[in-house]
């Protein structure tokens, strides 16, 4: 009982925080995209190479963060987070993912398959011009959920994620 009651307040203030980021929300071109942001867990390697790859062709500037939910032997780094790294409510520790929530990335891209508190926390604290990601709950924080509940797959949502920022983009209006 006791730690639903902590999820509850910790929802409650990642709401209150997101409501208090200041961002333009602005669908970005393919072309004229400068800087990604992918958050991700282990699971997903295969799906963030093929996001890698896919920016490494382009003068883009390419930031991950990859969170560890059930490993806490992982060794930690700039790139990781695990549960070492959070706080009694289960969000980053101060200065640890500032420089990342701080950034104005023209897109983020959230591959991770299973939702938890620290990727909620990123994906609606990033100053992200343009959030895309998964997540079976109605209210979320990205700006283009896709659904993938037919196939839970990662590198599935990755392609997507491409896919459909392709196709917003061609659209013409008359």
């Amino acid at each position: 009982m006791g730690i639903k009651l902590i999820e509850k307040y910790a929802l409650r203030r990642l709401q209150k925080k997101a409501t208090a980021v200041e961002r333009h929300v602005k669908l970005p071109h393919p072309e004229s995209i400068r800087k990604v942001a992918v958050l991700w867990q282990p699971e997903q390697k295969e799906a963030f190479q093929f996001l890698r790859d896919h920016f490494s062709h382009a003068l883009v500037i390419f930031r991950n963060i990859c969170v560890y939910s059930h490993n806490p032997a992982v060794e930690a780094g700039n790139n990781t987070i695990t549960p070492k790294d959070c706080n009694w409510l289960g969000f980053p520790k101060k200065g640890f993912a500032e420089d990342f929530l701080n950034t104005e990335f023209d897109l983020l891209l959230n591959i991770a398959l299973e939702q938890n508190l620290v990727i909620d926390y990123l994906t609606a604290l990033s100053k992200a011009r343009f959030k895309v990601g998964w997540s079976p709950k109605e209210n979320n924080f990205y700006d283009l959920n896709i659904n993938i509940k037919g196939k839970q797959d990662a590198l599935f949502l990755a392609s997507q994620q491409i896919f459909y920022i392709r196709q917003f983009n061609n659209i013409t209006l008359i």
